[in-house]
């Protein structure tokens, strides 16, 4: 009996030290959460006080690293993971995650740190903010004129060794050292030569009054060329008119022989007389008869074809 019960005893205290364990791994996901979304909303506060002027990538490197760093820490966990991650449809923790590591790269955050890039153009940019503010405003362009141009030159060498994509601090920085210069300062002033804008206005007068000059003699002549072969295909001048050549055709016709047309009109009347011959005979053959005579009336003295004359009554 006394064995039972000491078996039993074992067995719910290994049960009490096991969810005493689950317990530690609960509160451990739960504390990792908590770093997770303190690192988060730390970061997006940096991000937004430092948007105008932009100074992102070299003003909240410390917290996007450190954000980083906890959700690896979450991941890397398997039932922290497995309790946050892929839970539901919304999925909020990877969700969250995923939106501040897109406006990290977004911003080729990344680049500002590549081959000491960051350093060099702040040296540079220094050096040009140095020169701005000691200088009196009418030399700023011409005193400073070779730190704006390093300055550039630079960031055009950077630019083309990332391929375009340079990191956002910088490319705000650089757009706003330009409008400085060139708009505040108007230190970047072309200067335009009377002589190439005459050119220039000389080309584009002259240039459509040529072309319809041009396409009208190049017309002409190509007429002219079709008119003559026309006219080599004429026919000529000296040709018979057409009396002649009726009056020809006329003569041409061949001319019979007097006896043999005296025959042949003979030989028509012939025929025309015995046929006219053989109509008088079918007509005799079948003569029509007689009508009866009417009996002429003694009171009548006019004809059955005259009309009577109408006699008037008297009153």
């Amino acid at each position: 009996m006394r064995r039972y019960i000491a078996i039993l005893g074992l067995i719910l205290t290994l049960s009490g030290q096991f969810n005493a364990v689950l317990a530690v791994k609960n509160k451990t996901c739960e504390i990792l959460l908590r770093e997770l979304a303190d690192a988060q909303s730390k970061f997006i506060y940096c991000a937004t006080t430092k948007s105008v002027p932009v100074n992102l990538c070299e003003g909240c490197v410390d917290l996007y690293r450190a954000l980083s760093h906890d959700y690896g820490n979450l991941i890397e966990d398997a039932n922290c993971s497995k309790r946050y991650l892929n839970s539901d449809r919304i999925n909020i923790v990877a969700t969250t995650q995923g939106i501040l590591t897109s406006l990290w790269q977004k911003a080729n955050c990344e680049n500002c740190f590549r081959d000491n890039f960051w350093n060099i153009y702040d040296d540079n940019a220094t050096k040009l903010q140095e020169c701005l503010d000691s200088t009196r405003p009418e030399l700023v362009c011409y005193n400073c004129k070779s730190d704006y141009v390093g300055l550039n030159d630079f960031y055009l060498s950077m630019e083309t060794k990332v391929g375009g994509k340079v990191c956002f601090d910088l490319q705000d920085n650089m757009n706003r050292t330009r409008l400085n210069w060139s708009k505040t300062l108007k230190c970047c002033q072309r200067e335009v030569k009377l002589t190439n804008f005459l050119i220039a206005v000389g080309v584009v007068v002259l240039l459509p009054i040529l072309t319809f000059y041009i396409t009208a003699i190049v017309v002409t002549k190509r007429r002219e060329a079709n008119h003559g072969l026309l006219n080599e295909q004429e026919p000529e001048l000296d040709a018979p008119s057409t009396s002649t050549l009726i009056t020809a055709a006329v003569l041409s016709t061949p001319v019979e022989d007097p006896a043999v047309i005296s025959a042949r009109t003979e030989k028509i009347a012939n025929v025309l007389s015995g046929a006219g011959t053989h109509l008088l005979d079918e007509s005799s053959d079948e003569e029509p008869p007689l009508r009866k005579k009417v009996p002429r009336s003694n009171e009548s003295d006019y004809s059955s074809d005259d009309e009577p004359l109408a006699k008037t009554k008297r009153a």
